[in-house]
Protein backbone atom coordinates (compact mmCIF):
# COMPACT_ATOMS: atom_id res chain seq x y z
CA UNK A 1 0.00 0.00 0.00
CA UNK A 2 1.43 3.26 -1.27
CA UNK A 3 1.36 6.24 1.11
CA UNK A 4 0.42 9.55 0.64
CA UNK A 5 2.58 12.48 0.38
CA UNK A 6 0.65 13.62 3.71
CA UNK A 7 0.76 10.29 5.42
CA UNK A 8 4.32 9.94 4.37
CA UNK A 9 5.16 13.89 6.27
CA UNK A 10 3.25 12.59 9.46
CA UNK A 11 5.20 9.20 9.91
CA UNK A 12 8.90 10.82 9.65
CA UNK A 13 7.45 13.35 11.93
CA UNK A 14 6.40 10.69 14.27
CA UNK A 15 9.89 9.03 13.56
CA UNK A 16 11.86 11.88 14.25
CA UNK A 17 9.81 12.66 17.76
CA UNK A 18 10.27 8.71 18.40
CA UNK A 19 14.16 9.69 18.15
CA UNK A 20 14.26 12.15 20.76
CA UNK A 21 11.77 10.63 23.35
CA UNK A 22 8.72 8.40 23.89
CA UNK A 23 6.65 10.00 21.09
CA UNK A 24 5.38 13.10 22.92
CA UNK A 25 2.89 15.51 21.80
CA UNK A 26 4.64 17.98 18.84
CA UNK A 27 3.73 20.82 20.90
CA UNK A 28 5.60 19.53 23.85
CA UNK A 29 8.59 19.38 21.96
CA UNK A 30 11.51 21.60 23.83
CA UNK A 31 12.26 24.56 21.17
CA UNK A 32 15.16 25.69 23.11
CA UNK A 33 14.11 29.23 23.96
CA UNK A 34 14.94 28.85 27.60
CA UNK A 35 19.04 29.04 26.50
CA UNK A 36 18.34 31.33 23.63
CA UNK A 37 18.96 35.70 24.63
CA UNK A 38 15.88 36.36 24.29
CA UNK A 39 14.59 39.35 26.39
CA UNK A 40 11.44 39.09 28.99
CA UNK A 41 9.11 41.07 26.57
CA UNK A 42 10.32 38.68 23.84
CA UNK A 43 9.52 35.30 25.50
CA UNK A 44 6.18 36.43 26.32
CA UNK A 45 5.67 37.32 22.60
CA UNK A 46 6.84 34.59 21.59
CA UNK A 47 5.03 32.39 23.84
CA UNK A 48 1.85 33.99 22.79
CA UNK A 49 2.61 32.98 18.95
CA UNK A 50 3.50 29.70 19.47
CA UNK A 51 0.24 28.95 21.43
CA UNK A 52 -1.54 30.64 18.15
CA UNK A 53 0.75 28.36 16.06
CA UNK A 54 1.11 31.99 14.41
CA UNK A 55 4.41 31.59 12.41
CA UNK A 56 4.68 34.97 11.06
CA UNK A 57 4.84 36.21 14.85
CA UNK A 58 7.29 33.73 15.69
CA UNK A 59 9.47 34.77 13.24
CA UNK A 60 9.26 38.10 13.87
CA UNK A 61 10.52 37.86 18.21
CA UNK A 62 13.10 35.64 16.48
CA UNK A 63 14.15 37.16 13.35
CA UNK A 64 14.24 40.58 15.57
CA UNK A 65 16.63 38.77 18.49
CA UNK A 66 19.00 37.32 15.80
CA UNK A 67 19.47 40.97 14.64
CA UNK A 68 20.99 41.40 18.11
CA UNK A 69 22.79 38.29 17.78
CA UNK A 70 23.48 37.06 14.96
CA UNK A 71 25.68 34.53 15.74
CA UNK A 72 23.36 32.96 18.54
CA UNK A 73 23.61 29.08 18.41
CA UNK A 74 20.95 28.84 20.90
CA UNK A 75 18.53 31.03 18.60
CA UNK A 76 19.20 29.33 15.24
CA UNK A 77 18.68 26.24 16.77
CA UNK A 78 15.39 26.99 18.27
CA UNK A 79 14.41 29.25 14.89
CA UNK A 80 14.94 25.77 13.34
CA UNK A 81 12.60 23.40 15.18
CA UNK A 82 9.87 26.22 15.32
CA UNK A 83 10.01 26.31 11.52
CA UNK A 84 9.65 23.00 11.11
CA UNK A 85 7.04 22.76 13.57
CA UNK A 86 5.01 25.09 12.21
CA UNK A 87 5.59 23.04 8.59
CA UNK A 88 8.34 25.54 7.02
CA UNK A 89 11.47 23.12 6.35
CA UNK A 90 13.42 25.41 3.97
CA UNK A 91 13.27 28.28 7.07
CA UNK A 92 13.96 25.17 9.27
CA UNK A 93 17.24 23.77 6.99
CA UNK A 94 18.22 27.50 6.44
CA UNK A 95 18.76 28.02 10.60
CA UNK A 96 19.63 24.86 11.54
CA UNK A 97 22.45 24.62 8.70
CA UNK A 98 23.48 27.95 10.11
CA UNK A 99 23.38 26.78 13.47
CA UNK A 100 25.85 23.65 12.35
CA UNK A 101 28.68 26.20 10.92
CA UNK A 102 28.76 27.60 14.34
CA UNK A 103 28.89 24.19 16.78
CA UNK A 104 27.81 20.55 16.02
CA UNK A 105 23.66 20.36 16.37
CA UNK A 106 22.33 17.75 18.29
CA UNK A 107 21.30 14.34 17.34
CA UNK A 108 17.83 15.15 16.82
CA UNK A 109 18.65 18.31 15.61
CA UNK A 110 20.22 17.09 12.47
CA UNK A 111 17.58 14.36 12.35
CA UNK A 112 15.03 17.55 11.74
CA UNK A 113 17.56 18.95 9.23
CA UNK A 114 17.48 15.88 7.31
CA UNK A 115 13.67 15.55 7.37
CA UNK A 116 13.33 19.37 6.24
CA UNK A 117 15.95 19.33 3.23
CA UNK A 118 13.93 15.69 2.29
CA UNK A 119 10.97 18.11 2.26
CA UNK A 120 12.63 21.11 0.38
CA UNK A 121 14.11 18.30 -2.32
CA UNK A 122 17.32 18.97 -1.16
CA UNK A 123 17.17 14.81 -0.97
CA UNK A 124 21.17 14.29 -2.04
CA UNK A 125 21.38 16.47 1.06
CA UNK A 126 18.74 14.90 3.34
CA UNK A 127 20.69 11.67 2.98
CA UNK A 128 23.84 13.27 3.65
CA UNK A 129 22.21 14.50 7.05
CA UNK A 130 21.27 10.80 7.57
CA UNK A 131 24.04 8.89 6.71
CA UNK A 132 25.92 11.26 9.38
CA UNK A 133 23.55 10.00 11.90
CA UNK A 134 24.23 6.41 11.30
CA UNK A 135 28.08 7.20 11.76
CA UNK A 136 27.08 7.91 15.05
CA UNK A 137 24.35 5.53 15.63
CA UNK A 138 24.86 2.39 13.28
CA UNK A 139 22.27 0.36 15.59
CA UNK A 140 19.48 2.88 15.04
CA UNK A 141 16.99 1.36 12.93
CA UNK A 142 14.73 4.11 13.06
CA UNK A 143 17.14 6.00 10.84
CA UNK A 144 17.82 3.44 8.33
CA UNK A 145 14.12 3.59 8.01
CA UNK A 146 14.26 6.77 7.19
CA UNK A 147 17.26 6.94 4.67
CA UNK A 148 14.86 3.77 2.71
CA UNK A 149 11.98 6.48 2.97
CA UNK A 150 14.35 8.67 1.38
CA UNK A 151 16.00 6.45 -1.66
CA UNK A 152 12.43 5.00 -1.66
CA UNK A 153 10.67 8.51 -2.84
CA UNK A 154 13.94 8.88 -5.32
CA UNK A 155 13.58 5.47 -6.95
CA UNK A 156 16.62 3.74 -5.71
CA UNK A 157 14.72 0.95 -5.02
CA UNK A 158 17.71 -1.46 -4.90
CA UNK A 159 19.22 0.95 -2.32
CA UNK A 160 15.50 0.78 -0.34
CA UNK A 161 15.11 -2.76 0.01
CA UNK A 162 18.67 -2.84 1.05
CA UNK A 163 17.65 0.15 3.65
CA UNK A 164 14.66 -1.56 5.14
CA UNK A 165 16.40 -5.07 5.37
CA UNK A 166 18.82 -3.51 7.54
CA UNK A 167 16.33 -1.74 9.33
CA UNK A 168 14.12 -4.80 9.95
CA UNK A 169 17.45 -6.69 10.98
CA UNK A 170 17.96 -4.20 13.81
CA UNK A 171 14.53 -3.91 15.52
CA UNK A 172 12.09 -6.76 13.99
CA UNK A 173 8.92 -4.97 15.55
CA UNK A 174 9.34 -1.97 13.50
CA UNK A 175 6.77 -2.72 11.66
CA UNK A 176 6.25 0.09 9.49
CA UNK A 177 9.74 -0.88 7.64
CA UNK A 178 7.79 -4.17 6.54
CA UNK A 179 5.25 -2.14 4.51
CA UNK A 180 7.81 -0.21 2.67
CA UNK A 181 10.22 -3.22 1.94
CA UNK A 182 6.91 -4.69 0.61
CA UNK A 183 6.48 -1.89 -1.74
CA UNK A 184 9.51 -1.68 -3.06
CA UNK A 185 9.64 -5.40 -3.33
CA UNK A 186 6.55 -4.68 -5.80
CA UNK A 187 7.99 -1.97 -7.71
CA UNK A 188 10.91 -4.45 -8.24
CA UNK A 189 8.34 -6.51 -9.88
CA UNK A 190 9.07 -8.78 -6.88
CA UNK A 191 5.69 -9.61 -5.87
CA UNK A 192 6.58 -13.24 -3.70
CA UNK A 193 9.00 -11.60 -2.10
CA UNK A 194 6.14 -8.70 -1.55
CA UNK A 195 3.97 -10.98 -0.37
CA UNK A 196 6.20 -12.73 2.13
CA UNK A 197 7.42 -9.50 3.91
CA UNK A 198 3.61 -8.53 4.01
CA UNK A 199 2.81 -11.94 5.89
CA UNK A 200 5.75 -11.54 8.29
CA UNK A 201 4.45 -7.89 9.21
CA UNK A 202 1.23 -8.64 10.30
CA UNK A 203 2.44 -11.49 11.97
CA UNK A 204 5.05 -9.40 13.50
CA UNK A 205 1.77 -6.85 14.62
CA UNK A 206 -0.40 -9.31 15.57
CA UNK A 207 2.03 -10.03 18.63
CA UNK A 208 2.95 -6.06 19.49
CA UNK A 209 0.61 -4.65 22.30
CA UNK A 210 -0.24 -1.90 20.11
CA UNK A 211 -1.71 -2.71 16.62
CA UNK A 212 -1.16 -1.33 13.30
CA UNK A 213 -3.62 -1.15 10.93
CA UNK A 214 -2.15 -0.83 7.99
CA UNK A 215 -0.55 -4.46 8.47
CA UNK A 216 -3.25 -6.72 7.65
CA UNK A 217 -4.16 -4.26 5.23
CA UNK A 218 -1.53 -4.51 2.86
CA UNK A 219 -1.37 -7.88 2.84
CA UNK A 220 -5.43 -7.92 2.27
CA UNK A 221 -4.80 -5.96 -0.66
CA UNK A 222 -2.45 -8.48 -2.00
CA UNK A 223 -4.62 -11.90 -1.41
CA UNK A 224 -7.70 -9.34 -2.83
CA UNK A 225 -5.31 -9.18 -6.12
CA UNK A 226 -4.88 -12.78 -5.82
CA UNK A 227 -8.42 -13.16 -5.36
CA UNK A 228 -8.23 -14.43 -2.50
CA UNK A 229 -11.69 -13.43 -1.32
CA UNK A 230 -11.83 -15.51 1.96
CA UNK A 231 -8.22 -14.70 2.84
CA UNK A 232 -8.90 -10.78 2.01
CA UNK A 233 -11.78 -10.03 3.82
CA UNK A 234 -10.27 -11.63 7.23
CA UNK A 235 -7.21 -9.58 6.97
CA UNK A 236 -9.53 -6.51 6.49
CA UNK A 237 -11.82 -7.05 9.36
CA UNK A 238 -8.67 -7.62 11.08
CA UNK A 239 -7.58 -4.36 10.56
CA UNK A 240 -10.59 -2.64 11.33
CA UNK A 241 -10.70 -4.62 14.65
CA UNK A 242 -7.44 -2.57 15.19
CA UNK A 243 -9.20 0.64 14.13
CA UNK A 244 -12.74 1.04 13.13
CA UNK A 245 -12.82 4.18 11.85
CA UNK A 246 -10.03 3.40 9.41
CA UNK A 247 -11.03 4.93 5.85
CA UNK A 248 -8.89 2.47 3.63
CA UNK A 249 -9.98 0.14 5.78
CA UNK A 250 -13.69 0.56 4.40
CA UNK A 251 -13.29 1.47 1.27
CA UNK A 252 -11.17 -2.03 0.47
CA UNK A 253 -13.89 -3.87 1.75
CA UNK A 254 -16.15 -2.19 0.14
CA UNK A 255 -13.74 -2.92 -3.28
CA UNK A 256 -13.89 -6.46 -2.04
CA UNK A 257 -17.85 -6.78 -1.86
CA UNK A 258 -17.72 -5.23 -5.16
CA UNK A 259 -16.22 -7.96 -6.63
CA UNK A 260 -18.36 -10.60 -4.72
CA UNK A 261 -21.13 -8.58 -6.36
CA UNK A 262 -22.03 -7.95 -2.80
CA UNK A 263 -23.29 -4.17 -4.09
CA UNK A 264 -25.47 -3.42 -1.11
CA UNK A 265 -22.57 -4.01 1.55
CA UNK A 266 -20.11 -1.89 -0.72
CA UNK A 267 -21.99 1.44 -0.58
CA UNK A 268 -22.07 0.68 3.09
CA UNK A 269 -18.41 0.13 3.61
CA UNK A 270 -17.57 3.49 1.00
CA UNK A 271 -20.32 5.16 2.86
CA UNK A 272 -17.77 4.73 5.70
CA UNK A 273 -15.08 5.35 4.31
CA UNK A 274 -15.88 8.95 3.15
CA UNK A 275 -17.55 9.81 6.75
CA UNK A 276 -14.07 8.50 7.99
CA UNK A 277 -12.34 10.44 5.73
CA UNK A 278 -14.24 12.42 4.11
CA UNK A 279 -10.96 13.98 1.43
CA UNK A 280 -10.48 9.94 0.51
CA UNK A 281 -11.48 10.75 -2.93
CA UNK A 282 -11.04 7.24 -4.07
CA UNK A 283 -13.62 6.07 -2.06
CA UNK A 284 -15.91 9.02 -3.39
CA UNK A 285 -15.30 7.25 -7.06
CA UNK A 286 -16.21 3.94 -6.08
CA UNK A 287 -19.61 5.05 -4.39
CA UNK A 288 -20.65 7.08 -7.54
CA UNK A 289 -20.16 4.34 -9.74
CA UNK A 290 -21.85 2.37 -7.05
CA UNK A 291 -25.12 4.69 -7.05
CA UNK A 292 -24.75 4.80 -11.09
CA UNK A 293 -24.45 1.05 -11.32
CA UNK A 294 -27.89 1.18 -8.90
CA UNK A 295 -29.54 4.11 -11.31
CA UNK A 296 -29.74 6.88 -8.86
CA UNK A 297 -28.26 9.40 -10.89
CA UNK A 298 -28.68 12.54 -8.62
CA UNK A 299 -26.30 10.41 -5.72
CA UNK A 300 -24.48 9.30 -8.31
CA UNK A 301 -23.69 13.20 -9.95
CA UNK A 302 -23.08 14.06 -6.16
CA UNK A 303 -20.33 11.49 -5.15
CA UNK A 304 -18.27 11.66 -9.04
CA UNK A 305 -18.65 16.22 -8.25
CA UNK A 306 -16.78 15.21 -4.67
CA UNK A 307 -14.29 13.16 -6.42
CA UNK A 308 -13.55 15.58 -8.96
CA UNK A 309 -12.99 18.15 -6.61
CA UNK A 310 -10.79 16.76 -4.46
CA UNK A 311 -8.84 15.36 -7.34
CA UNK A 312 -8.42 19.21 -8.65
CA UNK A 313 -6.80 19.49 -5.35
CA UNK A 314 -4.98 16.72 -5.13
CA UNK A 315 -3.16 17.86 -8.35
CA UNK A 316 -2.85 21.42 -6.77
CA UNK A 317 -0.74 19.98 -4.15
CA UNK A 318 1.27 18.31 -6.48
CA UNK A 319 1.89 21.35 -7.98
CA UNK A 320 3.59 22.89 -4.82
CA UNK A 321 6.91 22.26 -2.98
CA UNK A 322 6.43 18.96 -0.63
CA UNK A 323 5.81 21.22 2.10
CA UNK A 324 3.27 22.20 2.05
CA UNK A 325 1.22 19.28 3.10
CA UNK A 326 3.77 18.95 6.11
CA UNK A 327 1.78 17.22 8.76
CA UNK A 328 2.42 19.15 12.28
Amino acid sequence: MRLSHAKYALALLMVCLRAAAQTPPPRQIDIGAADAPLSDTERVDLDAAVKKHDYAAEKKVIDKALGEHPNSFELLVMAGRLAYLEKKPKDAADALTRADKIKTIPEQDRLTLALALEFTQDSQRGREELLKLLKIAPQNAEYLYLLGRMDERNQNLEQAVNDFTKAIQLDPNLVRAYEDLGNAQQDLGRFDESRKTFEKGAAVNRKLSVHWEWSPLDLGVAALKANEYDEAEKLFRESLEYRPRFAWGHYYMGQLFQKKERHDEAIAEYKEAVVDDPRLRQAWLALGREFARQGDKVQADRAIAIFKKLEEQQKAIKEKPPATVLAR
